[in-house]
Parts: structure tokens; sequence; C-alpha cells
């Protein structure tokens, strides 16, 4: 937790000083350089995307990312001319189709993760801590982390949350647009066939423990208000 903590402190250094950077002029001789103090800071910082959904065409579509990925994903190329230093592919388990097979699909997708690294060591390397991601950086390669999208992926057992732990995993989104075991979304609130829970489940505060014991990051993106508030006071 203490190097992704410094992970974030560092980040959050790098947005204020793009932000100084971008401010209004004071003057006419800092109005002549826009341009090149905001490419100067982009590209002198360590570019970090938290969340990709290429996962799924490495799966589906056999797609490799020394590819041209066309209009809207991710391949080297676009990675080298962005300067992005690191991102967290996204495991995400649509939970219709694959419903009662959620580990099965999360591990072919970390696995093609993985598959990538091992096929192109020049270009990617797998990340999993603060260190990683500089080590990746001075050796201009991509740092590849993943986040599981969904506490749905690991179906209601929180031995597979560790388990996603051990494989890289850095953080897990609570709920996707569905409720779960773990906790109420924000996506079916209004769905009145669906079983709410008021935030949390019990079973869901347990998974949120376990999380900040073992320093994987609690995404709450997609969470109804009452799991916000529940696992922010929980943490």
């Amino acid at each position: 937790m203490r190097n992704l903590s410094a992970f974030f402190i560092f980040l959050s250094l790098a947005t204020l000083v793009a932000v100084s950077q971008t401010a209004p002029p004071q003057s006419q001789s800092t109005a002549q350089q826009p341009a090149s103090n905001w490419r100067a800071v982009h590209d002198s910082a360590i570019i970090i995307d938290t969340h990709a959904d290429t996962p799924g065409r490495l799966v589906d579509e056999n797609f490799d990312l020394a590819q041209d990925a066309g209009s809207g994903y991710l391949d080297f190329n676009k990675i080298k001319a962005g300067n992005l230093g690191a991102e967290f592919f996204s495991i995400w388990v649509e939970p219709k189709t694959f419903k009662g097979k959620e580990v099965k699909r999360a591990l072919d997708m970390i696995d093609s993760v993985y598959e990538q690294a091992r096929r192109h060591p020049d270009k990617m390397m797998m990340a999993y801590s603060t260190h990683d991601i500089i080590v990746a950086h001075r050796e201009h390669k991509l740092a590849a982390l993943m986040g599981v999208e969904g506490g749905h992926a690991i179906e209601g057992d929180v031995r597979i949350l560790r388990d996603y732990y051990r494989l890289g995993v850095r953080y897990m989104t609570l709920t996707w647009s569905n409720t779960s075991e773990i906790g109420d979304s924000s996506g079916d609130m209004d769905d009145k066939s669906v079983q709410h829970h008021n935030g949390l489940t019990p079973f869901g505060r347990e998974v949120v423990t376990e999380m900040n014991r073992l320093g994987m990051m609690v995404d709450i993106s997609h969470v109804a208000d009452a799991t916000f508030y529940q696992a922010l006071e929980l943490s």
C-alpha cells in the first residue's frame, strides 16, 4: 500500500505541475511558449492510464499490440506516440454472457496480458508496484498492470480475490453496472427486479477489508451512493 500511495502522490504532483504550466499567462513572454511548456511536461512525465479494455480484444480477436489497432484502441505505435508509460489493463467480465464462468473468463484475460509481455519483452513488462513502473520507464517499456472491473468476477469467494492479487491485479471495481453479492451498483438502482442491499453486503464488507489488507485499490466506479460511502467509511 505504501508503494501505491507514493505512486498516487507522484501522480498528483505531476498533475499540479501540469496545471501550473497551463495556467493563464502572466506576461507576454510566458504567453509565447504555452505549447512547448505542456509538451515538455508531458514528455518528461510517466504517463499512466488507469483503464483500457484491450484484453477483450486480446482474447476474442487474437489481437496483438504489435498490430495496428485502428481507431480508439491501444497498440505499441500509439503507446510510443503518446508517451504512455503504464497501463492498467481492464479485466472486465460481461456478467450475463459469462454468468457462472466469471473466473474462467477473468483468468483468460489475465493470461492474455501476460502473453503480450512474453511476446514483446523489448516493449512491455509486467508491473506490480511503483518501483516496477519506474524500472519499465527507465528501460523504455510499457509497464503493464491490471484491474478487475466488477466484483462479480470473484464469484462470491474472497479467496479468488487473493488469487487475482497474486496474479498482479492491483485494483478492483466493487461493482460494474450490475448489483452483486458485494453490494449495490448505480447501474440498476431503478430496476425493481433486482434485489438491493442498501450498500455493501456483509460479504462486501469482508471484500473491502481484505482489499485494504492486501493493498489493493478499492475502485468505486459504478457503485451506488450507499456503497460508496460505506466503502469509504470502512476503509
